[in-house]
């Protein structure tokens, strides 16, 4: 297959989707903590798979696990959502610039100053 004719799907590597799904069936309802066994049943992977995926992302920072042995997302996410605003602000401020409107630019320097 020609390079420039491959899609993203072609590049992307499966074993991480599919911990990105395990990740992503830590939400839940509220961000509760939960059994190996239940994040297992809502992405239909196998018991081991979900425990491998879990442990490598413990190791990593991304998730917790309580002494109940249940697990949850790490404090590594609150990081990056913290700095998603700061990133939004940055954003927001570019275009205001870019769009000729200083006054725009200026309001969300000021709000970026007062949340800092």
């Amino acid at each position: 297959m020609s390079r420039n004719l491959r899609t993203d799907e072609d590049y992307a590597i499966d074993a991480v989707l599919r911990t990105l799904k395990v990740f992503d069936a830590l939400e839940g309802t509220n961000f509760e903590a939960v059994t190996t066994q239940r994040i297992a049943q809502r992405t239909g992977f196998n018991y081991d798979f979900c425990m491998r995926a879990l442990r490598t992302m413990k190791v990593a920072g991304w998730v917790t696990q309580n002494q109940r042995g249940e697990w949850m997302v790490g404090t590594k996410l609150l990081h990056y959502s913290e700095r998603f605003n700061d990133l939004c602000i940055a954003t927001l401020k570019h275009e205001a610039v870019h769009q000729g409107k200083p006054e725009a630019a200026q309001e969300f320097e000021n709000f970026q100053t007062l949340n800092s």
